[in-house]
C-alpha cells in the first residue's frame, strides 16, 4: 500500500513553489495535504490543487507541525549577513 505524505511547500507563491505544485499534481504524487507557505505579504492568497483552492499561509514556527515532506523554493531576495571576525 503507498503512502500518502502530508506536505509544505514554502514560497508556494513564487515561481518555484508554483512549479512544485504543478508537478506534484502531474505526477499524481501521494499527497494526503498540501500546506502552502509563503510570507506574511503573500498569505491569504489561494493556488488550484487537483481541482481545489488551497489558501497561502504565513510561514511561522509551527509551521511544520504534522508534516512529513517539506518542498522550499523560497525567495530571490538579496540580503547581506555581517559576519565578525
Amino acid at each position: 500500500m503507498a503512502r500518502s505524505y502530508h506536505i509544505a511547500i514554502v514560497g508556494a507563491t513564487g515561481a518555484v513553489g508554483v512549479e512544485t505544485l504543478e508537478v506534484l499534481e502531474r505526477r499524481s504524487f501521494s499527497a494526503a495535504s498540501i500546506k502552502l507557505l509563503a510570507s506574511d505579504r503573500s498569505a491569504g492568497k489561494k493556488l488550484p490543487f487537483r481541482g481545489q483552492l488551497i489558501e497561502v499561509e504565513a510561514l511561522v514556527e509551527t509551521s511544520f507541525v504534522d508534516r512529513d515532506l517539506a518542498f522550499f523554493g523560497a525567495g530571490a531576495e538579496k540580503r547581506e549577513i555581517a559576519i565578525n571576525k
